[in-house]
């Protein structure tokens, strides 16, 4: 249990809240004192309850969630009990950089449990339809391809592996199994959270996409894409996706620079924007027939990015580095995940960027601000750039050659080698080979570590002075702009504004080519307040993507002047 002491949520019994946040920071004690001795495994909920209950199932659901909230303060505490050892000056540091991992977990275990209700609430519904999708198509499969299926009954079995209609036999018989096992977990009220992640692990997404990767032709795939997107329409999921084979329009009208936001599914204003965009639309075909995609993010839901290339109509191998997974689908044989290792306890692998390989050798480079999962594409504003179509160089060519105006390759190529993973040699190798001087803008890039000597200028805020200081020319009255920075999560600034900000950070947001300004210009922070978040669509749907925490905030309340 928590050291700290919270106040008692007012609602008390009534409380129908769900949302780890509002657990942290108040006290429950009719739902805490039925969790003694059970912050592990299953819950039991007595038969008798010391407290009115109209609707136990709703009682259960808030019951996972302050089990989870509950067993991390109980670890916190632990982990705090550990580190009396240490100097006050070390555990200081350790404090402040735990406080922004714990922040980042919490992040991703509220993600983890809205998802997993998201799922089971459906699964009933979308297994019986996934049951008989496969077997619509498999049915239509055998009227279509009747002669080709009898000469293929003469001969001996391709060693390509089975044929489409046997892989979706197989998916029927499983889909059928699972759909019973599933209606039979789901009329148990007293599974655990457990159980009901591996339900939705080897539920209907993951059937969808073997249907998809068995088909081996665009007619078939247009078929599966076309019946999956109705079935889960009639499951109640919001599918509301661009038509495949027109965003090479919208992209050549972004030029010069190629910047887009994410389209927001709730706001329908957004939809017709003409920089705003899905997902889909990145692996659009009208940019190409992709091959092979390297992503590198920090959240990662793989059923959901499958899903993506499945709503593209675009079937492709799939290298993922990630910092944490939120999903448990089953991979298919085309996917790879590497999980990133920090060097040390400071910092994380917060990557945003991808790279696509097309059939024709080229490469195209997309960097946003957005993890790959559900609730970041289509319910927060993200930004992005996508390259544009990146070709092979001669075979004549020097690894070098193919460099753009700003360097970007060279960047790139030595962000990727600084993972030092044999992995990635193949798209170390994909980069070097392809043109970039389309290129136009400038990678920075930042990457754990404490940096020195040659290589301080590459990474992070110090390579963005150093790109200021060879291509910015400012006006003179720049000193009256001010520098409005924001961020979703905050960790330790430091006692005072002076300490780092007023330090490292703004002069480098304010580097030019000429001497410098005389005198640095203002700092303005932006973060959202408490109406913020509760006019938010992340409000209403009980997520949260802004770790700061109390007991950061106390140390540093200077802020405040600055917001």
């Amino acid at each position: 249990m928590s050291s700290t002491v919270k106040k008692r949520c007012p609602f008390m019994e009534k409380c129908y809240r769900k949302n780890p946040i509002h657990f942290s920071e108040m006290s429950h004690p009719h739902l805490e004192k039925l969790l003694v001795n059970q912050l592990e495994g299953t819950i039991e909920i007595p038969e008798t309850l010391h407290f009115a209950c109209n609707n136990r199932s709703e009682l259960l659901d808030q019951l996972k969630v302050l089990q989870m909230v509950l067993r991390k303060e109980r670890d916190k505490n632990k982990d705090n009990l550990l580190s009396v050892s240490y100097s006050s000056e070390v555990q200081s540091l350790s404090t402040a950089t735990s406080n922004v991992k714990e922040d980042l977990k919490e992040k991703v275990e509220k993600h983890k449990q809205g998802m997993m209700q998201k799922r089971q609430d459906k699964l009933k519904q979308m297994d019986a339809e996934t049951q008989a999708l496969s077997k619509a198509l498999i049915s239509q499969e055998c009227e279509n391809s009747e002669d080709t299926k009898a000469k293929k009954r003469s001969q001996e079995p391709s060693t390509d592996g089975p044929s489409v209609t046997k892989k979706m036999k197989q998916m029927n018989i499983e889909s059928s199994n699972h759909a019973k096992d599933s209606q039979r977990k789901i009329s148990d009220s007293q599974s655990s959270s457990t159980s009901n992640e591996r339900n939705a692990s080897s539920g209907t997404s993951t059937s969808i996409m073997d249907m998809y990767e068995a088909c081996d032709s665009e007619k078939t795939r247009k078929e599966v894409r076309k019946k999956a997107i109705q079935m889960m329409r009639n499951s109640g999921y919001t599918v509301s996706v661009v038509e495949p084979g027109e965003f090479a329009i919208k992209y050549a009208f972004s030029a010069p620079y190629h910047l887009f936001f994410t389209r927001i599914e709730k706001s329908k204003e957004t939809y017709n924007q003409q920089f705003s965009i899905t997902f889909p639309e990145i692996l659009d075909r009208s940019l190409g027939e992709i091959v092979n995609s390297l992503h590198l993010n920090f959240m990662v839901d793989v059923g959901w990015l499958c899903l993506q290339y499945l709503l593209a109509g675009q079937r492709t191998d799939m290298m993922i580095l990630y910092g944490d997974r939120v999903d448990r689908e089953k991979l298919g044989s085309n996917i790879t995940m590497i999980h990133i290792d920090m060097p040390s306890q400071f910092g994380c692998h917060h990557s945003k960027l991808m790279i696509l390989q097309y059939k024709d050798d080229g490469i195209r480079v997309v960097v946003s601000t957005a993890n790959l999962y559900s609730d970041d594409w289509e319910n927060r504003t993200q930004g992005l750039w996508i390259s544009p179509h990146l070709p092979l160089l001669p075979e004549s060519a020097n690894p070098s050659d193919g460099e753009s105006p700003t360097g970007f390759k060279k960047d790139l190529e030595r962000y990727l080698n600084k993972y030092r993973h044999p992995a990635l040699t193949q798209w170390i190798w994909a980069v070097r080979r392809a043109d970039f001087s389309a290129v136009n803008v400038f990678l920075v890039a930042s990457v754990p570590g404490t940096h020195k000597d040659a290589e301080v200028d590459f990474w992070g805020h110090r390579k963005l002075a150093y790109v200021l200081s060879r291509h910015a020319t400012l006006p003179p009255d720049a000193p009256q702009w001010p520098i409005v920075a924001q961020s979703s999560s905050i960790g330790s600034l430091g006692p005072n504004f002076e300490s780092w900000l007023s330090k490292d950070i703004i002069p480098c947001m304010s580097r030019e080519t000429t001497k410098g300004l005389k005198s640095h210009p203002n700092f303005q922070f932006i973060y959202p307040s408490i109406e913020n978040y509760k006019h938010s669509f992340d409000c209403r749907n009980l997520s949260c993507c802004l770790p700061y925490s109390a007991r950061v905030h106390s140390k540093q309340q200077w802020i405040e002047s600055y917001l």
